[in-house]
């Protein structure tokens, strides 16, 4: 009998140290919904298939074109432009601001929209139709600084952007 006591001690024993020695598998962790929408940003220049600015249509944005970068270990990007109207007062900086860089707010965001928020204080909302393969990208921000900006371009400017 005491023998059998024994062997079941170590049974038991044994089947602890097991048990307690299997660990879960780690759950891979979801990835970051913004590095996603940063790489859907990053995977085209993009140029505008409609271009609002206070709900009115604006066809000088043609030829118009953004491209933009992103560097997942400061979480901060940037975008360079061209094309910008040339008429009077259309500079870049109007409505795209100058030096200009980005940051996400936040870390609830989902993997087709993020906030953007520039370093000129300007908050940008960037929606992707499809983040694995975007074919429209829809960026709303207003322009509500009178400093040196052009009065014609304050108010809300909503791009629908298409990839080059």
């Amino acid at each position: 009998m005491r023998r059998f006591t024994q062997l079941l001690t170590a049974l038991v024993f044994c089947s602890l140290v097991i048990f307690i020695s299997c660990k879960k598998k780690n759950k891979e962790e979801d990835p970051d919904p913004r590095d996603e929408v940063a790489a859907a940003l990053l995977s085209a220049t993009w140029v505008p298939s409609e271009v609002t600015f206070d709900g009115s249509n604006r066809t000088e944005w043609e030829g118009f074109s953004i491209g933009f970068s992103y560097n997942n270990d400061t979480d901060q990007g940037g975008y360079s432009v061209s094309g910008v109207p040339t008429e009077e007062g259309a500079e870049a900086t109007d409505v795209w601001g100058e030096n200009v860089t980005w940051t996400f707010d936040g870390e609830d965001e989902s993997a087709n929209t993020g906030t953007i928020v520039r370093s000129d204080g300007v908050s940008m909302t960037a929606t992707l139709d499809n983040p694995d393969t975007p074919t429209q990208l829809r960026l709303e921000f207003s322009v509500e600084d009178p400093g040196a900006r052009v009065a014609g371009f304050y108010g809300t400017w909503v791009f629908v952007l298409v990839p080059q």
